[in-house]
């Protein structure tokens, strides 16, 4: 007994310093002793199933996908009705080796060879109780997605006792007795499985959705630089316009009929850059541009434009647009 709880004491030693995870965990099995008394296969007597069954709670361990241990303590039942029956209370710490390590399997998730030992509380020949010291071996299966709060495990596992009064009888020169069980457990994960695809689905929405976001914050900058560039666009041609409009009033209106007046001519053409509510406002802008120009006043607008340049035909208006506009882009063309 000694030896299998400082054995249980290193295990748990060992796995308090390692990188894994610990959950609860709960068994139930059914037992057939292989010792000196037969055992009884009648399952249709009720007694036999129920002095067979037993139960076990603990802790499971999970290193990582290849390694993962347990310790229980339970209360197991021995027995063939009519003939004997025996209590156990057996402490086990049994590791786990995955032989699907790294193959792409959904279930099992795991299939494990299981190697343990313990020592169990059991009634002896005398009427007296001891330990017995066993080893236990067996294989088992990891079923994931079966209950919504964690893992069921399925597995059989033989236990070789190191005693021979488990089965109540002694029988010198015969083996030890054993016990082979069918048992099914639930470790408790904690988190389901199904939640962490869901907090994965819920994840990679967002990172999908941030991603649409930034692609439409990118299309609205787009639209609005054209946007932009349109109304400039639109500034320019309404510039154009103007210049047409100017041009056609200062065109000399010519009859058909014999006249003794002389055609009317245009004062003037003027490159203007500026319109202004107030002559301060004019010069102001004059003084920000660092340059010589005038102010001319528009009575009928009351407004104070500020003039780029004076000419006496189109031609030489419009090429000092040209040069205006690289001062103010929306300059345009008056008559005087």
């Amino acid at each position: 007994m000694k030896k299998t709880l400082a054995l249980v004491a290193i295990v748990a030693a060992m796995n308090s310093y390692a990188q894994g995870t610990w959950a609860p965990y709960a068994s139930v099995e059914e037992n057939i002793h292989i010792g000196d008394v037969r055992p009884s296969y009648n399952y249709a007597n009720l007694s036999t199933p129920a002095g067979n069954a037993g139960m076990r709670m603990g802790a499971f361990y999970t290193h990582n996908s290849q390694l993962s241990a347990e310790i229980t303590l339970g209360v197991v039942g021995v027995g063939t009705p009519g003939t004997f029956s025996n209590t156990i209370i057996p402490v086990e710490a049994v590791g786990h080796y995955n032989l699907l390590d790294g193959m792409d399997v959904k279930i099992p998730s795991k299939f494990n060879l299981d190697l343990g030992v313990g020592s169990g509380l059991a009634e002896s020949s005398n009427g007296n109780f001891g330990f017995s010291e066993h080893l236990v071996l067996g294989a088992s299966m990891e079923l994931p997605g079966l209950v919504p709060f964690g893992t069921v495990i399925m597995g059989t596992r033989y236990t070789a006792f190191i005693d021979d009064y488990i089965d109540g009888t002694v029988v010198s020169g015969s083996s030890n007795d054993g016990v082979l069980r069918f048992y099914t457990a639930v470790r408790l994960d904690g988190e389901s499985k199904k939640t962490k695809q869901a907090l994965a689905d819920a994840a990679a929405l967002a990172a999908k959705v941030g991603a649409s976001l930034e692609k439409s914050e990118a299309e609205k900058a787009t639209v609005e630089k054209e946007l932009k560039a349109a109304k400039a666009t639109h500034a320019r041609e309404k510039a154009a316009l103007m210049d047409e409009l100017e041009a056609l009033k200062a065109a000399p209106v010519e009859e058909e009929a014999p006249s003794e007046e002389p055609t009317m001519e245009a004062k003037g053409y003027y490159v203007i850059i500026g319109s202004f509510p107030s002559q301060e406002g004019a010069e102001r802008f004059i003084s920000e541009l660092g340059s010589e120009l005038g102010v001319s006043y528009v009575k009928d607008l009351n407004t104070y434009r500020v003039v780029y340049s004076m000419h006496e035909n189109l031609a030489e208006a419009r090429t000092a647009l040209e040069a205006a506009k690289a001062v103010v882009e929306t300059a345009w063309i008056a008559v005087y």
